[in-house]
């Protein structure tokens, strides 16, 4: 039996705790027994979990799935599989910034119990933010399952929020400093296989007798580090926009910093004013 997993009503959402990592995505799990064609659609959850960012294994958890509608839900848990990052010259390449990893065969367990009669064959997959693929089979009483659980979201998007602070130095090293504790930074990621985002500065004042205005840096380019946790900016020269118009007058430079599912740090230059913008914050 073939088992292909594709995502209806998937949400996929990360957290991220003092050295540790977990992904989780909810969809449905289609079976398809290898001789005789016949499918079954399942809903099951999956669940990668890092348990050291610095280390690369992962352990994924399939919760409430059954292979036939006459089976009961089970949870099984794979655990320690060995991750390599796959990186590749071509962007928009489906795998590119992807975690892969390769298993000729993996016993999972069940409640902490290992079920040598579920072993996985050929357990291969990849994780990146650009969704999860798992494929590997199975041989359950007698039938062999081909099992795909897999989601590209590559025209899906992704956005998030976090409440900073900016302190801006005017003549930096000498000059006077100002700070806004009260600024929204959004960004918004429209396509997860192009590596740029909308960045949008919401209620900012570069010094205290200013209006709040609210910018955005459009199609900012950014990398992943390498355990694929942050994104990375480095970018020479971002004219910000107010509604359709640009304004050159607030152009940044040495436009740097890192966003991760529950912190923010940019920096920048604005050579109009001579001053020096540093902005440090978490998720709202």
């Amino acid at each position: 039996m073939a088992v292909s997993l594709l995502m209806v009503t998937a949400c996929l959402s990360s957290t991220e705790k003092n050295n540790s990592w977990s992904k989780s995505i909810s969809g449905d799990m289609v079976t398809t027994n290898k001789e005789s064609g016949v499918a079954y659609t399942d809903n099951a959850i999956v669940t990668v979990e890092m348990k050291d960012i610095t280390k690369p294994y992962v352990n994924i958890g399939i919760e409430g799935v059954k292979f036939v509608p006459m089976m009961p839900d089970v949870n099984f848990l794979v655990s320690d599989i060995q991750f390599k990052l796959y990186n590749s010259n071509d962007i928009n390449d489906p795998l590119y910034g992807s975690w892969v990893f390769n298993e000729k065969a993996i016993v999972p367990t069940v409640g902490g119990v290992p079920r040598e009669e579920y072993t996985m064959l050929n357990f291969v997959g990849s994780i990146s933010d650009h969704g999860v693929v798992i494929d590997f089979e199975v041989n359950f009483g007698g039938v062999i399952y081909h099992a795909t659980f897999g989601r590209n979201d590559a025209l899906q998007t992704w956005e998030a929020e976090y409440t900073a602070n900016a302190i801006v130095a005017i003549n930096p090293g000498e000059g006077s400093t100002s700070s806004d504790d009260e600024l929204t930074l959004s960004f918004f990621q429209a396509n997860l296989s192009k590596q740029v985002t909308n960045i949008t500065f919401k209620d900012f004042r570069f010094v205290p007798m200013m209006p709040e205005i609210t910018f955005t840096l459009a199609d900012v380019p950014f990398s992943f580090s390498e355990d694929g946790t942050q994104r990375m900016f480095n970018v020479a020269t971002i004219v910000p926009t107010i509604g359709e118009q640009k304004y050159e007058q607030y152009t940044m430079t040495n436009f740097t910093g890192t966003v991760s599912n529950n912190s923010v740090m940019l920096s920048c230059d604005i050579a109009s004013m001579n001053a020096r913008v540093t902005l440090t914050g978490s998720i709202k």
